[in-house]
């Protein structure tokens, strides 16, 4: 049964209110000292670079992107910092620095590329681009040449509201990933996360680009709202409220600009987690008196109990099939990580090292079965460990600074965001599958429970 809400979420601020623009490929070829040509119409084929030896690492050279009008200047600045920050925190390629391009930008045309020049700095992907204002538009030309091959194998002209310029970054960012080398980036992704900056008896459910910028609320009830979780398209938000005193399963339907309230009888209703395959979200509740788990239907009905044991079972989250979930038990004493298919059958423990594991989260990677979870090790704080299933050993993420918990993979399994008390007080941060690369996404009130929102295609 569900329940409608009134008021209760600020959709326009986060969704609403992005403005959209357009891009236009076009692909062209040629070798030596190149005169950049005009946007032609793209060939069929793979763009793509392929890289012949996986052990070599490839190189990319990123110039500051060119001023086409002097009124450009500003988004030409900001544009060119985003792709590099993006492409940088993808770590998939070298980045050249950027001391070395006076060596290869020495014509007086800048429209003009020198491959062996490019080449003698080591790089073996060169992006350009060009930034201008028309007719209060923002326009952005891009272009991807493979230096060893000497030609370009990309382009892309890009058109918007000046409003729109980050976001455009990231969309030319994905793009880069996706012609230069067939990978999937994430920096069109939302982070959802609850914070208390508004107060301290109340948290509400906050987004934000993945980089941490654009940080709007999602909810504004002034009451305590936890724990989201995206659906897999991308459209609505899962959290728990205690707006209605107790606490209870709450749906935002972002772009709709509307929210429900599900009926899940008496009790308390706490850590729901959204299906893979959209149809079911998994929570704990105690309406039989004990913590048990159980799976609701997407639109709210065929409610279902899932485990059965006088231990506290909670934290559900889902493998990528969406045929298993895995979860926190107390039932051999401490909290320790298990798995089991959707019937509640077949359990088996993940968690065999630490004496407090907690906080499971499956990676999406087809190619990499892992789970990382919160782990205690030797009465220290709390640190972000990953399981593999297949070798069957587990790896520690975090170390030495603070409590670290609550980890959630992005959408393409390299990376992680989770929650760390390292400065003081809770605040989100993000770091590579290795535990590398560890940045702060949030500064402001305390902030919680992250959960990286899915690659949507809601641009292309």
């Amino acid at each position: 049964m569900k329940h409608l809400l009134r008021a209760t979420i600020v959709m326009g601020i986060i969704f609403g209110a992005l403005s959209s623009f357009h891009a236009t490929t076009y692909s062209s070829g040629s070798r030596g000292v190149v005169q950049e040509q005009p946007p032609t119409q793209p060939t069929a084929g793979d763009w793509y670079i392929r890289i012949t030896d996986p052990t070599r690492p490839v190189y990319m050279a990123i110039p500051d992107f060119e001023t086409g009008t002097a009124d450009a200047a500003t988004f030409s600045t900001t544009i060119s910092s985003v792709v590099w920050n993006d492409m940088e925190f993808a770590s998939i390629y070298r980045l050249v620095p950027k001391r070395n391009y006076r060596i290869a930008q020495t014509s007086s045309d800048p429209r003009k590329i020198d491959f062996y020049q490019w080449e003698s700095i080591g790089a073996d992907i060169l992006i350009r681009g060009v930034t201008e204002i028309q007719r209060e538009n923002l326009i952005v030309e891009v272009r991807i040449y493979a230096i060893r091959a000497q030609e370009m194998v990309f382009g892309k002209r890009y058109e918007g509201p000046t409003s729109s310029a980050r976001r455009m970054a990231h969309r030319i960012a994905d793009d880069i990933l996706i012609q230069a080398g067939n990978y999937r980036g994430i920096n069109q992704t939302k982070i959802a996360f609850a914070s208390d900056r508004r107060g301290e008896r109340s948290k509400e459910i906050y987004v934000m680009d993945y980089d941490g910028y654009s940080q709007k609320p999602l909810t504004a009830n002034r009451s305590l709202n936890l724990t989201p979780t995206w659906s897999p398209d991308g459209r609505a938000l899962g959290y728990i409220s205690y707006r209605t005193g107790t606490p209870s399963l709450h749906i935002a339907h972002i772009y709709e600009g509307r929210g429900e309230r599900f009926d899940t009888g008496d009790g308390m209703a706490i850590n729901p987690a959204w299906a893979p395959d959209g149809t079911r979200i998994a929570f704990t509740s105690t309406r039989d008196g004990n913590s048990e788990l159980y799976l609701i239907n997407a639109d709210g009905t065929g409610m279902r109990r899932l485990t059965h044991h006088p231990g506290i079972d909670t934290s559900p989250c889902w493998s990528p099939t969406s045929r298993e979930i895995a979860f926190t038990s107390d039932r051999t004493g401490s909290p320790q990580i298990y798995a089991m298919d959707t019937e509640g059958l077949n359990l088996r423990r993940i968690s065999y090292q630490g004496s407090y594991n907690d906080s499971p989260s499956w990676s999406p990677s087809r190619q990499r079965s892992e789970l990382a979870f919160t782990s205690r090790i030797e009465r220290g704080p709390f640190d972000i460990v990953v399981y593999d299933f297949q070798t069957r050993q587990t790896r520690q993420l975090t170390t030495g600074r603070g409590s670290n918990e609550s980890p959630d993979w992005s959408p393409n399994g390299l990376h992680l965001v989770f929650t760390s008390s390292r400065t003081g007080s809770d605040q989100i941060f993000s770091m590579n599958r290795d535990g590398s690369n560890q940045r702060r996404l949030t500064r402001e009130g305390k902030n919680t429970t992250p959960q990286w929102g899915p690659i949507t295609g809601q641009d292309s």
